[in-house]
């Protein structure tokens, strides 16, 4: 967009035509499934087979006291609210209940707007599908267009969002849409119907918003917006925002287009209608009384002038929408501008016009409110491409050709919700496995954050090995043998899989990755009683230790012990509960200690390295040692 045209965003003027479509544009909530309120009443009260309510009855008609499996069924070329399920309770002129079960198989969007991208490798339920807000006010708006059949959406007010509603790890999830009539305001000639959207098995609504329906449309907002002030062109292009994934929307959701211009306290672009015909599964002809998807991309543009100050945001809520025009037809390209009202503390707010592309105004929002945060650059690399970054961080080399070491820690995931994290780098079975360890918080953070270094070791690893790109870190799991030994199973594009070992100490984790089997361990340095380093340490090997200047003791002990653990674990064995099968034939300055295991008849040279008051212990085979 031109800096001339963004300028002229906010000049169109709001329309005064009836919302109903008499003498102006079609009707923005025309209902093909309740022609009146009686009409549902018999619906609801009569048996399918019972209800005679027109010559051509709509699917709903007849399925207003029904499943959504009878709406499936239902033909899909006509017309309908794709949200208006089984009808539980209904007054007519007073409240009506109904309950939509959101199914992945059913609703589509769903797929466009999950939070963990792993296309082709993770069903939709596990990537955490979430209904956008926008979708939300959808839903409430055809429930409260139930109980004002006949007259038009106007928009809406004191929109709260006060959690998500998701479908994660089901398929299926029941919904109840409450919508109430509060007042008849018959001077605006609008009704205000409360309504509330309750997901099974809370008590609480998860978004709560006024609708309001009537005969004209209101023209109550006014935003000013002022001139974009230090303008600027954005760096991206709509197309390379969802390319690489700034956004991370699928297509039914990819609304911005062409270019945007920044300003200290605004952006303006365009948006694009885009058709519903994929949104649903049983229908390729929904009658939203909103553009759910359009709407969306408003919270995406404010999004990308938030990232611009190095903040992410998610919407919260709205203070008032109102609506001028139908949405325009598919392809229209309508101009938005934003203005920052606040963007201090927790919260970013801001005032909104979008056009509707002939130069009048589509609809206008007042204090549409975000929930602001940040996120390291190298969290936000790995969430928008998974199979392109890495979470893990190299950790100090060991002194073997061909190995991959690296390391994570809680504070770098600090900004990294646990649960999250584990539906992005875990397989169905590893899930499976973290699921197991809930009684142990600690314990399960600890596994799950080794599974994840070890992952991204074998990734870098194999793609270093093959020249080529690295795989999904949920494309293959990481198993353990009879004695938990860690071995990487066989996946598509693996080739030969590394051997891999895992170690974690407080609440870091570090992963090896090596063509040879290969031990690792780290432990912090700390100050041993003569009790335990007698258990562990031989005489010869206390005397060895003794050599070494006395303030470094503890670490030449801790990194016996981290020496004895890696060969342990080279050897897929363990300690066995026999350190002392062990001894160090040698010790050197450098940290490096030649172990024997009189058991095994083996013998491994280990690499230890003091590490922000850990020591790292690396365990070869002696004979492939570079």
């Amino acid at each position: 967009m031109s800096f001339e045209r963004a300028k002229r965003v906010n000049g169109g003027d709001a329309p005064s035509w009836p919302a109903t479509g008499e003498g102006g544009p079609p009707l923005i909530a025309r209902m093909f499934e309740v022609q009146d309120a009686k009409e549902l009443a018999l619906a609801v009260e009569q048996p399918e087979e019972e209800a005679h309510l027109s010559e051509r009855p709509s699917p709903m008609a007849t399925a207003g006291a029904g499943s959504f499996d009878q709406i499936q069924e239902a033909d899909t070329s006509e017309p309908r609210m794709p949200f208006i399920g089984s009808v539980l309770d209904y007054v007519p002129g007073e409240r009506i209940t109904i309950e939509r079960k959101l199914n992945v198989d059913e609703d589509l969007y769903l797929a466009d707007h999950a939070f963990v991208h792993a296309p082709g490798i993770k069903p939709t339920s596990a990537c955490m599908p979430v209904v956008p807000m926008t979708m939300s006010l959808e839903i409430m708006a055809e429930a409260a267009a139930c109980l004002a059949p006949g007259y038009g959406l106007l928009g809406f007010e004191d929109v709260r969002s006060v959690t998500w509603i998701d479908l994660a790890d089901v398929d299926e999830v029941a919904l109840n849409i409450v919508a109430q009539i509060v007042r008849h305001d018959a001077e605006r000639g609008a009704f205000s119907i409360s309504a509330a959207i309750y997901v099974e098995g809370k008590s609480s609504p998860a978004i709560t918003a006024t609708v309001l329906f009537g005969d004209r449309y209101l023209v109550e907002l006014s935003p000013t917006f002022s001139d974009l002030s230090n303008a600027r062109a954005h760096s991206l292009t709509a197309d390379e925002i969802y390319v690489e994934r700034h956004m991370f929307h699928g297509p039914s959701f990819q609304c911005l287009v062409g270019e945007f211009v920044l300003g200290d306290e605004g952006i303006v672009g365009e948006l694009c209608v885009r058709s519903p015909e994929k949104l649903f599964e049983s229908t390729r002809s929904p009658q939203l009384l909103t553009d759910p998807c359009l709407l969306d991309a408003v919270g995406q543009i404010v999004g990308l002038w938030a990232m611009e100050q190095e903040r992410y945001v998610f919407p919260i809520g709205l203070t008032k929408l109102e609506i001028y025009r139908p949405t325009p037809p598919v392809g229209t390209r309508a101009p938005v501008r934003v203005e920052i009202l606040q963007s201090e503390g927790k919260t970013l707010v801001a005032d909104v016009e979008v056009q509707d592309g002939e130069g009048g105004v589509w609809m206008r929002i007042s204090g549409w409110r975000t929930w602001k945060f940040r996120w390291e650059k190298r969290l936000v690399d790995f969430r928008r491409q998974p199979d392109r970054h890495l979470l893990a961080t190299p950790a100090p080399a060991p002194r073997f050709d061909g190995a991959v070491s690296l390391m994570l820690s809680s504070a770098e995931l600090k900004q990294f919700d646990p649960a999250l994290l584990a539906r992005y780098c875990l397989s169905a079975d590893e899930m499976l496995t973290y699921k197991e360890l809930e009684r142990f918080p600690q314990r399960q953070r600890q596994w799950l954050y080794g599974r994840v270094a070890a992952k991204d070791a074998v990734r870098l690893w194999v793609a270093k090995r093959q020249q080529g790109e690295m795989s999904h870190p949920a494309a293959f799991a990481i198993s353990s043998d009879e004695r938990g030994r860690p071995f990487v199973k066989p996946a598509p594009g693996l080739g030969s899989a590394p051997s891999v070992s895992i170690s974690h100490c407080e609440e870091r984790a570090i992963a090896v990755a090596h063509e040879h089997d290969i031990g690792v361990d780290i432990e912090r340095i700390a100050t041993r009683d003569v009790g335990v380093v007698e258990a562990f340490a031989s005489a010869k090997e206390r005397e060895m230790i003794g050599r070494f200047p006395v303030q470094e003791r503890d670490a030449w002990l801790t990194r016996l012990w981290c020496a004895k653990e890696a060969v342990g674990k080279l050897l897929g064995v363990g300690l066995e509960g026999k350190p002392l099968a062990m001894e160090a034939a040698e010790m050197t300055g450098d940290g490096q200690i030649v172990l024997s295991h009189k058991d095994r008849n083996a013998r491994a040279r280990v690499s230890t390295i003091e590490d922000d008051g850990f020591i790292i212990a690396y365990a070869d085979l002696e004979q492939s040692v570079a």
